[in-house]
């Protein structure tokens, strides 16, 4: 899979065409950078448009975030290098990432 030069195929500075069989997100996740990591109270990191989460539900105390992760902080992303919340909940640590997300990636 070809990545930009963030290591994200969704990336909002380097997206690129949509491909066949893959839908967008939806009109509900407009606002959402497309290179944001949703961080959820499990532990767990989503992207926007992640089909277990609902846009309008992403805010705290449930939900932290990263609005511009740096690059690469999505397949970094694991038990020894956790992300912290920038925003939202700001005490969420993900340590996971979502398979469904991570595999539109």
């Amino acid at each position: 899979m070809d990545h930009c030069r963030h290591e994200l195929s969704n990336c909002a500075e380097c997206a690129p065409p949509a491909r066949p069989g893959r839908s967008a997100p939806s009109a509900e996740w407009d606002g959402w950078p497309g290179s944001a990591i949703i961080i959820h109270a499990s532990r767990k990191a989503h992207l926007p448009g992640c089909p277990h989460i609902v846009a309008v539900d992403v805010e705290p105390p449930v939900y932290g975030w990263v609005l511009a992760p740096s690059p690469g902080a999505w397949r970094r992303l694991s038990a020894s290098s956790p992300l912290r919340a920038t925003g939202g909940n700001t005490g969420r640590t993900a340590v996971s990432r979502c398979q469904d997300c991570d595999a539109t990636q």
